[in-house]
């Protein structure tokens, strides 16, 4: 559930933070969207209505209202949202023609449905026409059209062996959509707004979004989304929620806010640790985003701003846990207590930032030396963790690796992986 609630929040859940919309109309979409996500619809569409009469909505906004009435049974107000979407520029009538959420003004109107999704067509037909490369965003669309078919089917599997069964199917996905936008990023870089459109970019920066597992594609993908950071032909907010995810994938705090903790339920209840976090709606106003106090409301939990003392104070609040941590853990490496030394240091790992580089290399020294006296697989395991991290972040050479400690881990794919790719 949690790729599926992603991905909408990635996408249909970004807000444009102008001076035409006021705070009242943004917390009430925000809170409108929760609801959705949550499958309360009549609670959702009391929260868009009282939005829209503050403020019409865009295409985005419009085409999930239609969504929400078609899910609450409400035909004709469906329809209604659903024409002044592809009025207002919704522009994926492939998304459309299949969507789930609209299967109730399907049944109810077959006529209405088909020319509903024959005026999608031709308003898609004018939209292409007015871009570069429309054939490189009709095949980025297909790619996420099919990886989101795959997650909602795994939503509504109704047993184990046909969860596995499209957990398959979702691998196989992603690992072709991988290198596809791999070939892609390599021959075109980052495919500008006037070539594939803003539903092109918004589509491929899903794909990368998913790639956790290749933080090395995700920082290349960045990277050629930087070129364009300047221009018109850029998405911000993609950038925005590109930028924090490499960063805490390399376990540094985030600088735009768009990345939360979840709780063991399943629901978001915070943000992960924020660099400068007193001056964070700043940056984000920058980006085109919402203030971080809003956009938390999207998730159902309340975001308190915070001024520079109280930043400082938890930083150094912060810091001085880890160090506690690093400081407890080698002194049970002294001792022998070996099992507290994984405890201490994986601890002090999940604070974002509060490790440096010299901290994560004495702990793979540290791990590889109770490998070789420990046979535990954990132990080894931690200390190559700890290596990756260095080697994602380039703050690895193979100089550090000649160590006679590590020999333990020589045979490992991992570590052959990482001494062929550096320096």
């Amino acid at each position: 559930m949690k790729s599926l609630l992603l991905s909408f929040i990635g996408i249909s859940l970004l807000f444009a933070a102008n001076g035409q919309s006021g705070d009242n109309y943004q917390k009430l979409i925000a809170r409108a969207s929760l609801c959705h996500l949550q499958k309360d619809y009549k609670k959702a569409i009391t929260y868009y209505e009282e939005a829209f009469a503050i403020e019409s909505p865009d295409a985005i906004t419009a085409y999930k209202t239609a969504g929400v009435y078609s899910l609450d049974n409400n035909i004709d107000k469906g329809f209604g949202y659903l024409l002044q979407a592809i009025e207002s520029g919704w522009s994926e009538a492939d998304m459309l023609s299949t969507d789930p959420y609209f299967e109730n003004l399907k049944k109810a109107n077959l006529h209405q449905w088909k020319q509903t999704i024959k005026e999608a067509f031709a308003a898609e037909n004018r939209y292409e026409k007015g871009l570069k490369m429309p054939a490189l965003r009709k095949q980025i669309n297909l790619m996420v059209l099919k990886d989101q078919r795959l997650r909602y089917a795994r939503i509504q599997a109704n047993s184990k062996d046909d969860q596995q069964k499209i957990n398959h199917e979702i691998q196989l996905a992603d690992s072709l959509n991988h290198i596809q936008a791999t070939d892609i990023l390599s021959k075109y870089g980052w495919p500008k707004l006037s070539e594939i459109g803003r539903d092109g970019q918004n589509n491929l920066w899903l794909i990368v979004q998913h790639a956790d597992d290749d933080v090395f594609f995700q920082q290349t993908a960045l990277s050629a989304m930087l070129k364009l950071k300047n221009t018109e032909e850029l998405n911000l907010e993609n950038y925005a929620y590109l930028y924090d995810r490499v960063k805490c994938n390399l376990n540094y705090k985030q600088f735009y806010g768009t990345q939360v903790n979840w709780s063991t339920h399943g629901q978001a209840d915070s943000f992960k640790s924020i660099i400068d976090e007193n001056s964070i709606d700043d940056r984000r106003k920058d980006m085109g985003m919402v203030p971080l106090e809003i956009y938390a409301l999207t998730y159902g939990f309340v975001y308190h701003k915070k001024n520079k003392l109280q930043v400082k104070k938890a930083d150094l609040a912060d810091r001085a846990s880890v160090r506690k941590l690093i400081d407890s853990a080698k002194y049970f490496y002294a001792k022998g207590v070996f099992y507290k030394v994984y405890d201490f240091y994986n601890t002090a790992s999940t604070y974002l930032g509060g490790m440096h580089n010299a901290d994560n290399y004495d702990a793979a020294l540290i791990f590889a030396g109770i490998a070789n006296k420990d046979y535990d697989s954990k132990y080894k395991a931690i200390a190559l963790d700890f290596l990756n991290l260095l080697y994602q972040r380039n703050k690895l050479r193979r100089k550090q690796l000649s160590r006679n400690v590590f020999k333990v881990l020589h045979k490992d794919e991992r570590w052959i992986d990482i001494y062929n790719h550096i320096d």
